[in-house]
């Protein structure tokens, strides 16, 4: 269901909207005790909003998707499990992961807009971990998205975790040629 989603997120917003739209309106007839046209109506005006929003939140990461592809880069979240407790040891830092044979560049970013808002930083791979995990519950509370996956990258100066997309995790290993 979520894949299929993925693949057609519009029309999966449609029926969504539709859901939601005649559970509005029962939950407005059942405690306004409103008539049926007043209910429909509310209802309507209310998940118009909504999904307007969730039209133009699904346009812009579109773009931010292709922009960060004809770069060569993706989203990525990055933190540093081995480093003292209050840095970036459990927080994930949002931002743009340029790949290239043995190293990551990474610029922290912030916002849909991926505007830069740190100093970049360059991370020297020796090499990839085996296996992933799904980022959930406690762990994810730094990322906004969903379907996200970590993996471990071995640095000359400790390990880093990268999280993203599996898409954007597997292109991400082959340019490390790992």
């Amino acid at each position: 269901m979520k894949e299929w989603a993925r693949q057609h997120p519009y029309l999966a917003m449609a029926i969504g909207y539709v859901l939601f739209f005649v559970f509005a309106t029962a939950v407005w007839m059942a405690v306004g005790r409103h008539s049926l046209a007043d209910s429909a109506i509310t209802a309507f005006v209310w998940t118009l909003g909504y999904w307007l929003l969730a039209v133009f939140g699904i346009r812009r990461s579109r773009k931010t998707k292709a922009r960060l592809e004809d770069n060569g880069q993706i989203m990525a979240y990055i933190r540093y499990p081995g480093s003292r407790p209050g840095s970036l040891s459990s927080i994930w830092n949002q931002g743009i992961a340029t790949p290239s044979a043995g190293s990551i560049h990474f610029q922290p970013a912030v916002y849909d807009t991926l505007e830069p808002s740190g100093r970049a930083t360059t991370i020297k791979v020796q090499g990839l971990l085996p296996g992933r995990r799904k980022v959930s519950g406690k762990d994810r509370k730094y990322i906004q998205v969903y379907g996200i996956e970590a993996m471990t990258v071995l640095t000359d100066e400790g390990n880093v975790e990268i999280a993203a997309h599996p898409e954007s995790l597997d292109r991400l290993s082959g340019l490390l040629g790992r």
